[in-house]
């Protein structure tokens, strides 16, 4: 590991084996937890550093054939705890404990587990840097408030982690985390630094770990979907639209997994938020909700950018296998998309258009392979094809990428891929090659360069829009000053350069400064301006802008968000100059311990020279009511009106009653009203997470 005899020798914790397996009531008052040695030497390292945590904070560890146990105490703390019943993973406003594993000790993937002081889970798979926050996992943990704080248990089976074969005695990566949110405060074991790019290469050595040599068995999750559309068709009965699915999961080995669905529902996935953007070049990139893409994606992740999952619109069915083997990882996805989307298009390259999509099936298949290299970095390959079955079109492409670290905060990568793209009368042939060196921001000085170029002919159909023709490149620099005392905490100055150069001749061209305050821990306020040049389509406009953004937490009972900004921009449509604004401000509430309401309101303006001028808004609310750690609802209004659209309005109302992120039952509605007038659904859908 570089530069491994600089840094402190890795306290080592031994995990005892238990007598009985202890009661998950979050009491600790079981004699079994008194055999385990009570751990725990915390340290601030957010907001800035140094400094132990009010009270104590001992964590202990013990195991048996089935599960790994942790309990935390935390005691003589002198501020209130902030605790809210809320639904899993909805845990980020609360004092909270941080479990992160590295099961294969390689300093570059593991998992994090996040608890608040009731025991409601968050979890997060990490892998050389990439978050993936969407990982779900079978769990148990439950918390308890005290006078001075609270404890926490947490049985972790063996069959959701990944981890080498073998049970003669591992040794794990751990680290703890204790987060005080009054403060804005995060305190690590041991120490951590601030957005650190390789988070385990710190880490605690966890010993005496011994799992089940075995993989984690079968996971079946039958699911059954009724939905009925609003107003009903003539001649169909309410709820006579049933929808049988299923999802299956395999350990293969302790560390490689096999996963299938057939027959997908989704419509207990949140809707997406309205596009109400003005004056738009590119398709808006919608994030992934849907369950079966996001478990294990940082297996498929690539520096090339390879895959956006929401180019597989409405999979019949979908399979993949994803793991490692000692320091190699897999990950293979094969989709069968029975609506397929058409691709973006620019520069009159081929692609898959609305035509070639029409009434076609798509069969889209990734494949990517991984090896630990360069003492915490990583060479990898991916193999990508895609095709419209039936003749319409087929696409295949093959990268290379490797990610190299260059002391503790300095890491550099590079990619390289080669596309072919083709139909009945056109073929295509193309290369990307992209190449980033970066010294992470949040401690002393953070720099970044990069580039990114694409060939006349490059395409990629898995991806998200992806033009030809187009080269990329530019730069940042900025320093985090952490002044010695008072109410600033850091103090970050910035300023960065974009280029953007095509082969047509457009071009893009922009460069900035800015400032970042944190103040007190919950506060931080940012403020910034640029220059810019446009060239498009031979159309020479020069830009310019400002902007600024608050972001805090008033209380445990607020939260504010407002961000602004406004310039002088390129029209797209006239080719001209043109005035523009955006505008944003959420408000959070949380009345009680159970309820939270979150409401963003957007206002654009777009004022061309010589055109009419155009305004969108853009209301959204969410109310959460979380009745116990099973049972919430959920009510999301979304409400969008443009200059140039009719007003559209959203509502749906959905109950949960969730055991596990694999045993749930959903009741719910939607109501829309837009252009082509009032439609909705009513749906109900019931799954069942086996283990046998």
């Amino acid at each position: 590991m570089l530069f491994a005899a600089a840094m402190a020798a890795p306290e080592q914790v031994v995990v005892h084996r238990a007598s009985e397996a202890p009661v998950i009531d979050g009491h600790l008052d079981e004699g079994v937890w008194r055999t385990a040695p009570a751990y725990g030497s915390f340290e601030r390292f957010q907001p800035v550093d140094g400094g132990a945590p009010p009270g104590t904070t001992e964590v202990r560890f013990l195991q048996d054939d089935k599960h790994l146990y942790v309990g935390v105490r935390v005691s003589g703390a002198d501020y209130p705890i902030r605790a809210h019943v809320t639904p899993r993973e909805d845990i980020n406003i609360d004092d909270q404990i941080g479990i992160y594993l590295d099961t294969f000790l390689d300093g570059i993937s593991g998992y994090i587990f996040y608890f608040n002081a009731l025991g409601i889970q968050q979890d997060i798979r990490h892998n050389a840097g990439d978050w993936n926050v969407a990982w779900d996992t079978l769990l148990r943990s439950r918390g308890q408030l005290t006078e001075d704080g609270y404890t926490l248990e947490v049985a972790l089976p063996w069959r959701s982690l990944k981890f080498p074969a073998g049970d003669d005695g591992q040794t794990w990566g751990l680290l703890v985390t204790r987060k005080i949110p009054g403060e804005g405060a995060k305190y690590g074991w041991p120490k951590q630094e601030r957005n650190a790019p390789r988070i385990f290469q710190t880490a605690n050595h966890l010993t005496q770990v011994r799992p089940p040599p075995r993989g984690s068995g079968w996971e079946i999750i039958p699911a059954i979907t009724a939905n009925t559309p609003l107003p009903a068709p003539e001649g169909r009965k309410p709820l006579d639209i049933v929808r049988p699915s299923l999802d299956a999961r395999f350990g293969i080995t302790p560390d490689v997994g096999l996963a299938a669905t057939l027959n997908p529902d989704f419509s207990q996935v949140e809707s997406d938020i309205s596009d109400i953007r003005l004056n738009a070049r590119f398709a808006y990139a919608f994030p992934e909700r849907r369950p079966f893409f996001l478990d294990g994606i940082d297996w498929f992740l690539d520096g090339n950018d390879t895959l956006y999952t929401r180019s597989m619109n409405a999979p019949l069915y979908g399979v993949k296998i994803s793991g490692r083997e000692g320091p190699a990882s897999i990950g293979a996805l094969h989709v069968l998309d029975r609506a397929p989307l058409p691709s973006f298009n620019e520069a009159a390259t081929p692609g898959f258009g609305e035509d070639d999509v029409a009434g076609a099936l798509a069969s889209s298949t990734l494949a990517r392979a991984r090896v630990d290299a360069f003492d915490g970095g990583f060479a990898g390959i991916t193999l990508a094809d895609k095709r419209l079955l039936g003749g319409g079109g087929t696409h295949q492409l093959g990268g290379v990428d490797l990610e190299v670290p260059m002391g503790d905060r300095w890491v550099g990568s590079a990619a390289l891929q080669h596309a072919f793209t083709g139909d009945r009368e056109t073929s295509l042939w193309g290369t990307r090659q992209t190449g980033r060196v970066v010294r992470a921001s949040g401690v002393g000085t953070g720099a970044g360069v990069y580039f990114a170029t694409n060939s006349p002919g490059y395409r990629n159909e898995l991806g998200y829009t992806t033009q030809s023709d187009r080269t990329d490149g530019g730069g940042w620099l900025d320093h985090t000053f952490t002044p010695a005392a008072g109410l600033v905490d850091t103090v970050t100055p910035n300023a960065w350069v974009d280029l953007v150069e095509e082969g047509n001749g457009d071009r893009f061209r922009t460069a900035g400064s800015g400032l970042e305050v944190r103040l007190n821990g919950v506060h931080l306020l940012a403020t910034s301006a640029w220059v810019q040049t446009y060239r498009e389509r031979g159309a020479l406009v020069d830009g310019y802008g400002a902007g600024g953004s608050y972001a805090g937490n008033l209380g445990a009972a607020v939260d504010v968000a407002l961000s602004t900004s406004a310039g002088r921009v390129v029209d797209y449509l006239r080719l001209e100059p043109a005035l523009q604004s955006n505008s944003s401000a959420t408000l959070t509430l949380r009345p009680t311990a159970g309820i939270q309401t979150a409401t963003t309101l957007t206002l654009n303006t777009f004022d061309p020279a010589t055109g009419p001028r155009q305004t969108s808004l853009l209301a959204r609310s969410r109310v959460n009511v979380q009745l116990s750690r099973a049972l919430g609802a959920r009510w999301v209004l979304d409400g969008s009106r443009r200059t140039d659209r009719d007003p559209r309005l959203y509502n749906a109302l959905l109950l949960t009653w969730l055991t596990n992120p694999g045993t749930a039952i959903w009741l719910g509605g939607s109501v829309v009203n837009g252009e082509s007038g009032y439609e909705g659904s009513l749906f109900a859908k019931a799954t069942l997470l086996l283990r046998p």
